[in-house]
């Protein structure tokens, strides 16, 4: 009854060959699928049947694929279409494989093919390859010798070379590897201070630390405050009005009325104008009279008229009444008064404007953030109004001015300050050194320059930090050295805060282990942040 084998597409030909070799003897018929492009190949084809016939097998094919189906041909191997094929007809060589002898193993195999023969004969240098006969008499070869009895003297001289293998191995185990040591080290501390100048710009939206280019933010407010100042500046002016009465003519035979304020002047010399201070009533015929009193409209003695000066009214009264003034009008007066100056004005805005810039800090401070910190330099000031209740040259004691500005001021952020600073710090850090955060210290300098609303500012930031020491440098440098020789190395070429400590187990020796990977290295950071050396 033959064996059916299964074969998958993408085997390879070992693996193919160690499942063979798996099957039994007698009649074996390997189920090839399509795609199968390991036995494609005509000498691996060959491989297999050779080891089929090693094995005691008869060897079938059961596949369609034409290039198997004529290489298996060539080599005189059985090929069907399906496996109902097999079943149906069968094969076989017609008797079990040949016996295999020890001394020529090589016996039933078959010739070479004709492409290893030249002239008819086999090429030496294909025949001087090693082949399967040639390899089992070595193998068989090797077998006896090992089964032949070794002489005494070999045997007591092997133990002996072992018991001294045994013995140096124990001996350096126990000098070089059993002894072990712990080195705890506390670093000391070491001060480090960096200065870097920082800009902060309120056009600036995204912050680089590492460039130092912060962003700002604008603030402002509007201040209004007022002043007064004495008048400096002096001369002549009008204080009084003239006063007198006019006598008024009706030009009519009707009653005239004239009310109060109306305006009576001179016609000849200067043109002073006067005001009657109530109304008047003047009863008809033509010809009838009334008085009234008159009062400058000007202050000064240019109200100060001779009689029968005033002589017009104004409007349309000219044509009803006529005027004049029996009597000199009086009581118009000069006085030597204070006068509003230029520089009154000018030194009382001074004066305000300068104390509003001192409160502007104070002002904008109330609109700061807990983290955020402005420097005076960058506060910029803008009138927006200004008020003065007197002109130039208006006679008076005091100036007063009412005066608005608008104050702004350039924000900047302190942890983003901190922060650029605490990169710069780092950087200066040696490798594997770690910076003690409660020493770590920030500090503005004043040297400050501000361009518009752009602030350059030197920030200096100082703290401590941990020495690094490598771990393996101080194993290398106790190895094999006592505790107190390695104490004084370790302080020599280090800073530490205190002695080092040393560990030994077994402590046999007296000294640190020869080997440096037996010595372990603890080194504590968080004892070395508290230390103050």
């Amino acid at each position: 009854m033959a064996e059916f084998l299964n074969v998958n597409p993408d085997i390879r030909i070992e693996a193919l060959r160690q499942q063979l070799a798996r099957m039994g003897r007698g009649a074996v018929a390997l189920v090839l699928p399509r795609g199968c492009a390991q036995l494609e190949s005509l000498p691996r084809l060959r491989l297999l049947q050779r080891q089929s016939q090693f094995l005691g097998q008869d060897l079938a094919l059961v596949t369609r694929d034409p290039t198997i189906r004529k290489n298996a041909k060539r080599l005189g191997i059985a090929v069907f279409g399906s496996e109902a094929a097999v079943r149906l007809r069968g094969w076989g060589r017609g008797g079990s494989a040949p016996a295999i002898e020890s001394d020529r193993p090589g016996a039933w195999l078959p010739e070479p093919p004709h492409w290893r023969k030249h002239n008819g004969s086999i090429d030496p240098k294909l025949a001087a390859r090693p082949r399967l006969d040639r390899v089992r008499s070595r193998r068989v070869r090797a077998t006896r010798r090992y089964q032949s009895t070794t002489p005494l003297w070999l045997q007591l001289a092997g133990y002996l070379l072992v018991g001294i293998f045994l013995a140096a191995f124990l001996g350096g185990f126990v000098y070089f590897v059993l002894p072990a040591a712990t080195v705890t080290l506390v670093p000391g501390q070491r001060a480090l201070e960096t200065t870097l100048v920082l800009t902060a710009d309120p056009q600036v939206e995204v912050t680089d630390l590492e460039q130092g280019l912060l962003s700002a933010r604008l603030i402002e407010t509007t201040v209004e405050a007022t002043g007064t100042v004495s008048t400096t500046g002096s001369g002549w002016s009008e204080t009084d009005f003239a006063k007198g009465k006019v006598v008024f003519t009706n030009q009519t035979n009707g009653t005239v009325r004239i009310p109060a304020g109306t305006i009576v002047s001179t016609s000849t010399g200067d043109d002073v104008d006067f005001r009657i201070l109530e109304d008047l009533e003047i009863a008809g015929p033509l010809g009838t009279q009334a008085e009234v009193e008159i009062e400058a409209t000007e202050p000064g003695i240019l109200g100060n008229v001779p009689s029968n000066r005033i002589t017009t009214v104004a409007g349309g009264l000219r044509t009803r009444v006529r005027v004049t003034n029996p009597e000199a009008t009086a009581e118009g007066a000069n006085a030597r008064v204070r006068l509003v100056t230029q520089e009154d004005r000018d030194r009382l805005l001074d004066q305000v404007y300068t104390g509003i810039r001192e409160v502007a800090h104070e002002r904008l401070s109330t609109e700061l953030g807990p983290d955020e910190w402005m420097p005076e330099d960058t506060i910029l000031t803008w009138i927006t109004a200004q008020f003065f209740n007197q002109f130039n040259d208006e006679p008076a004691d005091e100036l007063n001015l009412t005066l608005r500005v608008l104050i702004q001021g350039s924000v900047i952020n302190r942890t983003e300050s901190e922060e650029a600073a605490m990169v710069a710090l780092r950087s200066e850090v040696p490798e594997r050194g770690q910076l003690v955060a409660e020493s770590i210290r920030f500090t503005v300098e004043p040297n400050t320059v501000v361009t518009g609303r752009t602030l350059r500012y030197s920030m200096t930031a100082s703290g401590n930090y941990v020495i690094p020491i490598d771990v393996r440098a101080v194993s290398r440098a106790v190895t094999g050295l006592n505790t107190e020789e390695a104490a004084r190395r370790l302080q020599e070429e280090w800073l530490l805060a205190r002695e080092p400590e040393f560990y030994q187990d077994p402590a046999w020796f007296g000294t640190l282990p020869q080997v440096a990977r037996r010595i372990q290295v603890r080194v504590e950071l968080s004892e070395a942040a508290r230390s103050r050396q």
